[in-house]
């Protein structure tokens, strides 16, 4: 499990907003590329995840994502926010990451009831 950015802050106005910079040695840029470092798209679904339970509570079992778009790279060290919405009767979290110049990825984690 790739370990949080140090510079992870709830927004106290948006429940489910987060800001955030990943450190330019964090982890998550391990093998991502050398010379070029982005934040591979498994850790931001990953983040989104355990953020979004860390947030609204156990969401259940995870199924898959929907509607799963990478639109920007991200980069060492830029400034983002990260906007969880839970519907729990759909069973779904949307994510939305985005930066100073615009979005940066979105998707839809579906989930099951816990057995």
């Amino acid at each position: 499990m790739i370990p949080y950015p140090q510079a992870l802050k709830a927004l106290p106005s948006t429940p489910g907003g987060y800001s955030l910079r990943v450190e330019p040695r964090h982890p998550a840029f391990d093998g991502h590329f050398p010379g070029q470092p982005i934040l591979s798209g498994l850790i931001q679904v990953d983040w989104a995840a355990r953020l979004g339970q860390d947030t609204f509570g156990p969401l259940g079992t995870f199924q898959g994502v929907e509607h799963l778009k990478f639109q920007a790279p991200i980069r060492p060290d830029e400034p983002l926010e990260l906007h969880l919405d839970w519907t729990p009767d759909a069973r779904q979290l949307r994510f939305r990451y985005t930066g100073s110049q615009g979005p940066k990825s979105a998707g839809i984690l579906v989930f099951t009831p816990a057995p």
